[in-house]
């Protein structure tokens, strides 16, 4: 079993953004674009407006959260700065989805050449790219590829999974246990309860079918949800906090993070492609340097990070760890 670790190097090819690089992209595309909802835009030009660019979406975004009394938003009240956050939350997937009709010709060489059944690719990506690829390569299924199942009969079993540790562009997700209107468990058998709920066009864009439907939200609209992501701040938070003061979300993100965990332990071979292992991504840090398979083979196809890499997992007890020298394209090209 072969498991692949993909960051945003990985997806760059077809259009998406690096992480350092996320800030300035989504300025650029809001004041080009211009997306439908008047709210997402004014927030993204009113931070950019207060910090005079979006080059360190990280630190801006984690000031938003936090509030320190030095940050450029500190004169902000705890409710505008959270309103801020969120509304930058919303405009992440409306701006990717609008990159995603770009081709992804390595993901699709990926999809075709490496991935067998079982293997399992963790992603710490938000576009739905690189599943679109599984999918068409026959590899992948929406019903319960991303390590839950939406309870669609007429969808065959997926032969592999894709876990997104950061969640997905596709994914929205619902508050209060899923008491929304429109939302409801069905039927006598209903299954486990999932904050994640699809649409209509999402299926389509995976080549479902168009009059395929989430039997978790017939009647739903993304007004009533909220893009399930895992902000892009320094200390990243795996829940979701209620009006109440409450958590949700720690569950479902738990248990996809000990899906990877299992994964990781029991690969014979792991792949890392195009993530950096960022200082700030302490939870996945943690993941890959304590769950990995020690006897595992590692290869790292990360650019000029991957000898830094390779001295943290020999740090941690690793002996077999190599450095791929060359990109996504050169190490496909190599392994087919």
């Amino acid at each position: 079993m072969t498991t692949y670790i993909l960051g945003a190097g990985a997806s760059h090819h077809a259009g998406y953004p690096l992480t350092a690089e996320l800030g300035e992209r989504l300025c650029d595309w809001v004041s080009h674009n211009r997306p439908e909802h008047y709210f997402l835009r004014a927030s993204v030009d009113e931070l950019h407006k207060i910090y005079g660019n979006l080059e360190d979406l990280e630190r801006i975004l984690t000031e938003l959260s936090d509030g320190p009394h030095y940050s450029p938003v500190a004169s902000l009240d705890r409710a505008a700065r959270s309103r801020m956050l969120a509304n930058v939350g919303y405009s992440i997937p409306e701006f990717f989805n609008d990159l995603r009709h770009s081709p992804a010709p390595l993901y699709d060489q990926f999809a075709q050449e490496q991935v067998r059944a079982d293997d399992v690719v963790l992603t710490f990506n938000y576009d739905v790219a690189c599943e679109r690829a599984l999918k068409n390569a026959g590899v992948w299924e929406i019903g319960d590829g991303y390590g839950f199942s939406l309870g669609i009969d007429q969808i065959p079993r997926s032969k592999m999974k894709i876990l997104k540790l950061h969640g997905s562009t596709n994914w929205w997700g619902t508050m209060f246990n899923g008491l929304l209107e429109g939302c409801a468990q069905v039927g006598p058998n209903a299954l486990p309860f999932r904050p994640v709920i699809f649409f209509e066009k999402d299926f389509e864009f995976l080549s479902y079918s168009k009059h395929l439907r989430d039997p978790l939200c017939t009647r739903g609209s993304k007004a009533a949800l909220h893009p399930a992501l895992v902000m892009p701040i320094l200390h990243k938070r795996f829940y979701s906090e209620t009006s109440s003061g409450g958590r949700e979300w720690e569950e479902f993100w738990g248990d996809i993070w000990g899906q990877a965990g299992r994964a990781l332990q029991s690969s014979a071979r792991i792949v890392m492609i195009g993530y950096s292992m960022p200082a700030a991504d302490e939870d996945a840090r943690q993941l890959l340097l304590t769950k990995c398979n020690k006897n595992a083979a590692i290869t790292l196809v990360c650019g000029r990070r991957s000898a830094q890499i390779r001295s943290e997992f020999e740090r941690a007890g690793f002996k077999n760890v190599r450095v791929f020298n060359g990109l996504f394209k050169e190490f496909l090209a190599l392994s087919a």
